[in-house]
């Protein structure tokens, strides 16, 4: 009697494996554990649209972080090419593009109107004097831009982007 129980329990156990019935989930791959920026330069600031935005949130991910203000003419320029890498990386190499408008000369609604005539679908988020986050970074003119890889290391810093520099320096990142 043992035997057939033994014989029914295997050839249970084969159907099931054969069948696929047992699901089997991949573990999901752990956020990197190689040193990190991020830890130094992490903030949380208010997201125009509503709510919060912290960067270590994005440990894991490609992040390239802007600093712009609204009245600048070279900010100006510089967001549709932003805009345009932005849209053609966050689906296929799941890049995150981060504005950190500074209003300490303009109001929140110029920083409105600015991501509004821009077109700007990636987040934004309002740095004010109060904030200051410009300072963490040694921001003293704008654009300002840091390019993070997936370990939340800094791996660029720039001024005003041109589309190839944009794109070059995305490839050290992506």
């Amino acid at each position: 009697m043992k035997k057939v129980y033994f014989l029914v329990f295997g050839v249970l156990v084969l159907f099931i494996l054969f069948t696929g019935c047992i699901v089997i989930t991949p573990t999901p791959s752990p956020t990197p554990t190689c040193p990190s920026d991020m830890g130094e330069k992490d903030f949380t600031l208010p997201l125009l649209g509503g709510g919060t935005l912290t960067l270590s949130d994005y440990l894991g991910r490609p992040v390239l972080l802007v600093f712009f203000t609204p009245d600048c003419p070279h900010c100006i320029n510089e967001a549709p090419v932003l805009e345009a890498a932005y849209k053609k990386y966050k689906d296929t190499h799941d890049l995150v593009v981060i504005g950190v408008g500074y209003i300490g000369g303009s109001s929140e609604t110029a920083l409105r109107q600015f991501v509004e005539n821009a077109s700007l679908t990636h987040p934004v988020v309002i740095d004010t004097p109060e904030t200051r986050i410009y300072s963490l970074y040694g921001v003293s003119g704008v654009p300002h831009s840091f390019f993070f890889n997936r370990c939340g290391n800094i791996v660029r810093e720039s001024g005003e982007l041109t589309e190839s520099a944009l794109e070059e320096y995305l490839q050290k990142i992506l």
